[in-house]
């Protein structure tokens, strides 16, 4: 199972040919929570990801488990399933939303887990929230 691409962005949506629209593309892996001081760290952050791996089907068969792991806070929302199946393509697109409840500056990684043991996979990709300068 290899990366090939990770990006963070406000939302995802799906037209009605399958294609994927991401709205709100972050250019770097840190995003600036720009809302004023006081209300900054209180209301969660709603996030989507977009990203695709390339798998063999052969030997990635089974059961994963996608997870948030985040430093200072935590994720709101529940452990995503994948399910590969030894058939079908050798990419698989993956549109994930998240929401963060975050206590400050915090960095965020998405990794892969096997679900029956949870052993470590890859990571998906990682990303900051930080204070603005």
């Amino acid at each position: 199972m290899q990366v090939k691409s990770f990006v963070v962005c406000e939302q995802i949506r799906q037209e009605n040919t399958g294609k994927f629209m991401l709205i709100g593309v972050f250019g770097t892996n840190t995003i600036v929570n720009n809302l004023p001081a006081d209300k900054r760290w209180v209301n969660p952050i709603f996030l989507s990801i977009f990203s695709a791996i390339e798998v063999d089907r052969e030997t990635d068969a089974g059961m994963y488990i996608i997870k948030d792991e985040v430093d200072n806070g935590i994720s709101l929302v529940p452990e995503m399933a994948l399910e590969i199946k030894k058939d079908g393509a050798s990419y698989i697109q993956l549109p994930i939303s998240t929401a963060l409840s975050l206590k400050g500056s915090s960095n965020i990684r998405l990794n892969i887990y096997k679900k029956d043991s949870m052993e470590f996979v890859t990571e998906l990709g990682h990303f900051s929230v930080v204070e603005p300068q």
